[in-house]
């Protein structure tokens, strides 16, 4: 039988803090491993992961799930994940005190609000930038507008407002910036407050849609829906939900081919993807040109539904009915696609074109970025999302 390893530790605040409940604690198996597990330091700031097989292991310690405001690090009191000291265990070893100091960190407050009524505005992700590209922190604003960001170390930042798909309106950076390279900086001294630093925000455009099955008009959910404009520059995206809608939003103005499906390989010789109106074949889509603060419906789609369920008459009763196995994907997915699990799933993910990659720093390639101060991550949906350290 396989043998099983453990790594435990104590979180708590430097100088001789106490322990620290809720710091989330994450471990991957080596560096630039996709895999990773998390956990959450108890009322005594205690964790521990078991059953690890023998390896090399980074170890994370991470206060934005609660934006809690202690600084994050990587062991052994690192801020990156390529500077981290490994820690190494044997099968059956039980590996303890591996522990971590956090120091507290300063905040940023403001209030985001519509530039033309100047009603505050709920659901921004708001996010610190270091000059790396790297969100330290990110938090949401809330019914009044009001965001606070928690746990930042002694530096300059850039401050990134963004709707996505859950408030229609348009990226920008402090202070009132279009871009990462023309914004604002924004000074923090540990552990200080600098507040004031609001963002007043335009609205965007939308495209809003339904995607159904072919051949029953079932609704079809978790359908990746992508706009992507013409020259391939810049892409946002939403999942159908279990009514099968979806809605893209906080475009900026573009002329938009808009596909269904199309991150993902045909299942089993059935076509599962398409560009709107129906075709195959990205030249032949309809290209959509939308503009601020245009809102365009009934961008819907019928697919093929590569999961469908089996017909009553084919069901065998329950007493003699045999072991129904999962479907098998592909043992390699071709060229320009990776294996992916999405919403519990193991695909087959076309590899994406970033915008805005010269965000990005550190040691990652274009167009990811250090997700939780660990690896190298994209976004998965709307216009970017991040694990944020």
């Amino acid at each position: 039988m396989a043998t099983a390893g453990s790594i435990s530790g104590t979180v708590t605040g430097e100088p001789g803090g106490g322990p620290i409940a809720a710091v989330q604690v994450c471990q991957y198996e080596r560096q630039g491993a996709i895999e990773e597990s998390c956990t959450q330091t108890d009322g005594n700031g205690n964790y521990t992961f078991a059953w690890l097989p023998a390896g090399s292991y980074v170890i994370g310690f991470s206060g934005q799930p609660g934006n809690l405001e202690w600084v994050s690090e990587i062991y052994n009191d690192k801020p990156h994940a390529w500077e981290a000291d490994l820690v190494t265990i044997g099968a059956s070893q039980a590996l303890d005190e591996i522990d971590a100091e956090l120091a507290e960190g300063g905040s940023i407050s403001g209030v985001v609000t519509d530039e033309n009524s100047d009603n505050p505005i709920s659901d921004i992700r708001v996010c610190a930038i270091d000059h790396a590209g790297i969100p330290n922190r990110c938090s949401d604003s809330g019914p009044n507008g009001e965001y606070l960001l928690n746990g930042l170390p002694t530096g300059s930042y850039n401050i990134e407002f963004e709707g996505g798909n859950r408030a229609n309106y348009l990226t920008e950076y402090y202070k009132d910036a279009e871009t990462w390279a023309a914004a604002e900086d924004v000074e923090v001294e540990a552990p200080n407050l600098t507040s004031g630093i609001d963002g007043k925000l335009a609205a965007g455009a939308q495209i809003l849609g339904h995607v159904s099955e072919v051949s029953s008009g079932a609704p079809l959910a978790d359908v990746m829906v992508c706009a992507e404009d013409q020259a391939g520059e810049f892409e946002a995206c939403d999942w159908t939900g279990p009514a099968g809608d979806y809605a893209i939003r906080s475009l900026p103005a573009h002329t938009y081919l808009v596909g269904f499906g199309i991150e993902f390989l045909p299942f089993f010789g059935r076509i599962a993807a398409q560009w709107w109106q129906g075709v195959s074949a990205k030249a032949d889509a309809t290209p959509i040109a939308i503009a601020p603060p245009e809102t365009r419906n009934g961008i819907d789609a019928q697919l093929i539904n590569p999961y469908p369920k089996p017909k009553a008459e084919n069901v065998m009763p329950p007493t003699i009915q045999p072991l129904l196995l999962p479907r098998k994907l592909p043992a390699k997915c071709r060229k320009g696609f990776h294996r992916k699990k999405v919403r519990g799933k193991s695909r087959c993910v076309r590899k994406r074109r970033r915008a805005f990659s010269h965000r990005h720093g550190g040691q990652c390639r274009s167009g990811l970025h250090h997700g939780n101060g660990l690896r190298c991550a994209g976004k998965r949906s709307g216009h970017r999302s991040w694990k944020s350290a």
